[in-house]
């Protein structure tokens, strides 16, 4: 399981730590190499250099790394330093929108929802990492993943779709994690309550007391006071999509008071005044469905065309292409290493 994070985290390790450390601070002699690699160029890894990465590391895993462990972390580093070489050497580029593909992918990864700031702020606060170094550390990867798979074209065009077979034994073996919780899709007619308090919270409640007389009343339609949304300023309306039973996101913006209430209608039901921590709702139920395992060709989500079935296939090809790259990648590292000089001092990574 370390090798494993090890291999997950020792290029951000590296950026951050590189990002920490001046360059004439690494070049200095008294900072003895634990490596020398002679490729394109000459690059002397540092004993300190690489002490801070293995540092880095074990506070992410929280353990200690053996000295095993240590020489691992050195050679995922002269790896790295050699597929950069050849890369710049080879011209192997990425384009500007490669790049805020690749960090947009990285945002997603961590939470969907997360804005780029919001993302921007995790990646300072939480890796303690520049956003700079971190586009850097994003650009490296990027370029050394694009020369492992031109390196290697051949084989990955090689890779077969999974079978009928293989596709039938994941969801059998693992049906019960394909299931939809209890969801709801409503209409409402809202009213905004989150930067308001005292009297203007009031008369925010007045105005969703009177629009909802005005419905039970029979006096206008539910559909006629949404549509009025688009000319009156004092409300908002719409289509608020699926509400997920227990997703937690929706618990903390509207309360579980107001979920628990929704849950109780059906498809049809109008009901108002209903609030919730962001404000007032009068609701049209359009859709209502309770919890159940999904079919493996069922969609994954209502209104998607992404089913079951195509989310196995995914996962498959994807597990099947990262054995693959981990194949290719090592056959690249052992060509270059083959033409490159590379002298390890094993009896540094002692300390």
């Amino acid at each position: 399981m370390v090798k494993h994070r090890i291999g997950r985290l020792l290029v951000v390790a590296t950026v951050v730590l590189g990002a920490a450390v001046p360059a004439q601070v690494s070049a200095q002699v008294l900072d003895q190499p634990v490596a020398i690699v002679r490729f394109e160029e000459t690059v002397n890894i540092g004993q300190r250099e690489l002490r801070q990465q293995v540092e880095f590391i074990e506070q992410q895993i929280q353990q200690r790394l053996t000295k095993e462990h240590r020489g691992e972390v050195l050679e995922a580093k002269i790896a790295e330093v050699l597929i950069m070489q050849a890369a710049e050497r080879d011209g192997i580029e990425v384009s500007r929108g490669e790049l805020q593909q690749g960090i947009d992918q990285q945002r997603q990864s961590v939470n969907r929802q997360l804005s780029e700031e919001q993302f921007r702020s995790l990646i300072e606060r939480e890796m303690d990492m520049e956003w700079d170094d971190y586009v850097e550390e994003v650009r490296g990867r990027l370029i050394q993943e694009r020369y492992v798979l031109e390196s290697r074209r051949e084989m990955f065009e090689a890779v077969e779709s999974p079978s009928e077979r293989e596709i039938r034994r994941v969801y059998e073996e693992n049906a019960s994690e394909f299931m939809n919780p209890a969801m709801i899709r409503f209409n409402h007619i809202f009213l905004d309550t989150r930067d308001v308090d005292g009297s203007a919270r009031a008369e925010k409640r007045e105005k969703a007391d009177a629009l909802w007389d005005e419905i039970e009343a029979g006096d206008r339609s539910f559909e006629d006071v949404l549509r009025a949304a688009d000319d009156d300023t004092t409300y908002s309306g719409g289509d608020f999509g699926y509400l997920l039973r227990g997703e937690y996101q929706n618990l903390s913006v509207l309360g579980q008071d107001f979920i628990d209430e929704m849950f109780e209608l059906e498809e049809g039901d109008v009901a108002g005044v209903i609030e919730s921590n962001a404000g007032y709702h009068i609701v049209q139920v359009r859709d209502r469905r309770r919890a159940r395992v999904l079919d493996l060709d069922d969609p994954l989500f209502p209104g998607q065309n992404v089913t079951v079935r195509n989310q196995i296939e995914n996962y498959l090809m994807m597990e099947r292409q990262q054995d693959l790259f981990q194949r290719a990648l090592q056959e690249v590292v052992d060509e270059l290493r083959d033409e490159a000089e590379v002298t390890v001092y094993e009896d540094r990574l002692d300390w």
